[in-house]
């Protein structure tokens, strides 16, 4: 599915509801996930709002909304809302997420989040100011300019035998009221992102991955278009990987480093604030805290361009997600940061500090270790 027209995004972006007769249909999943900073107010947002299970069954589905905030002086605040699928609607045909308490509703090039997760309300118009992306169009635009290995290959194979779906939206404008206890936040910027994703597999046949976007103001001196990441591991114990790098200049030009051309360093271990989701996580498992490094650092060259990014988590969510069989977990670490970029890419120079989302999804125990 291919589009670059900004009025394709609700049908580029719907949900893609599986047929009922699908064998696969207790492993659907799919979700929206909705990130910004408003560097003037300093607050961080990562807004999710999924669909599990069968979407046809209420009592073997389930749809569910998530709030991730962080304020100034790093401020962590969290929600999680589960929804019975009876009190939800989502559809094939638009971008839509109905419930009583919260809804994502799509019109005139806009998202509209309004309502309530556990205590948290949301008034916010998102209006969408770049044509959608999707993972068709990207794996196109990096096979026809970057010589084809091994690992990107086996990487496209798996990731296309578990996902559906994937499509970003790389801009977004955020404007609107937060409210979470005892605080109220204002936000209005041009630095948001949006990613949808879906598939049908069980939480406990996926390795993970490291992926996520610097929140660029390209309206800004020094500043590039947009800058992305994405390294998926893969196979029965996370022994595969491979992804890469993406930076789009302000002036139109685009680098791609894969990970043949990128060494990663990790160091220290952050100390911050953190948060756990679902509330019970921290009762079932009291002496778990996956381990996330004080400092990440992607390096890459390749001819005269040149890539240094130094990834500083200011604030952690963990999530911690059961398998269908109750026996396999993964931990999603959703991560706000400073990205600290330097780079040469076709000649221009970049050297700036970035608010950036983080996000590292690892199976909890042998394997959740990021250092591995």
């Amino acid at each position: 599915m291919l589009s670059s027209r900004l009025e394709d995004v609700s049908w580029v972006d719907a949900f893609s509801l599986p047929s009922v007769f699908d064998s696969r249909l207790p492993l659907y999943k799919e979700w929206h996930d909705f990130v910004f900073f408003d560097r003037k107010t300093k607050v961080f947002g990562l807004l999710n709002f999924a669909v599990h299970g069968n979407p046809y069954d209420g009592r073997r589905g389930y749809g569910a909304a998530l709030a991730f905030l962080v304020g100034p002086g790093d401020k962590v605040h969290t929600a999680l809302k589960l929804i019975p699928l009876r009190k939800l609607t989502v559809s094939p045909y638009n971008p839509e997420f109905i419930a009583e308490e919260v809804a994502v509703s799509y019109s005139g090039d806009s998202f509209t989040i309004k309502g309530k997760i556990d205590d948290v309300s949301l008034d916010l118009v998102v209006p969408v100011m770049l044509p959608p992306v999707t993972m068709n169009q990207i794996g196109l635009d990096i096979l026809a300019k970057n010589q084809v290995n091994m690992g990107m290959l086996g990487a496209a194979a798996e990731m296309a035998r578990i996902w559906d779906k994937w499509v970003e939206l790389p801009r977004l404008s955020v404007v609107g009221t937060i409210r979470a206890p005892g605080t109220v936040y204002k936000v209005d910027t041009k630095t948001g992102y949006q990613d949808h994703e879906g598939g049908r597999f069980d939480w406990g046949s996926v390795m993970g991955w490291d992926t996520g976007v610097l929140l660029c103001d390209p309206a800004r001196p020094g500043e590039p278009e947009r800058v992305s990441f994405l390294f998926y591991r893969y196979g029965h114990s996370g022994e595969s990987s491979y992804g890469g790098i993406i930076v789009k200049t302000a002036g139109g030009g685009e680098k791609f480093f894969g990970s043949e051309k990128i060494t990663s360093t990790k160091s220290g271990e952050f100390t911050g604030e953190r948060a756990y989701l679902p509330g019970v996580t921290r009762l079932l498992y009291p002496d778990y805290q996956p381990r996330v490094p004080a400092k990440t650092v992607y390096s890459a060259a390749d001819s005269l361009d040149t890539l240094e990014i130094a990834f500083t988590p200011r604030a952690v969510c963990t999530i911690v997600v059961s398998g269908v069989s109750n026996e396999g977990e993964t931990t999603f670490n959703e991560m706000c940061c400073s990205a600290a970029l330097k780079a040469t890419i076709e000649g221009k120079t970049y050297d700036k500090l970035i608010p950036c989302w983080f996000e590292s999804v690892r199976p909890r125990g042998r394997f959740d270790d990021p250092w591995s």
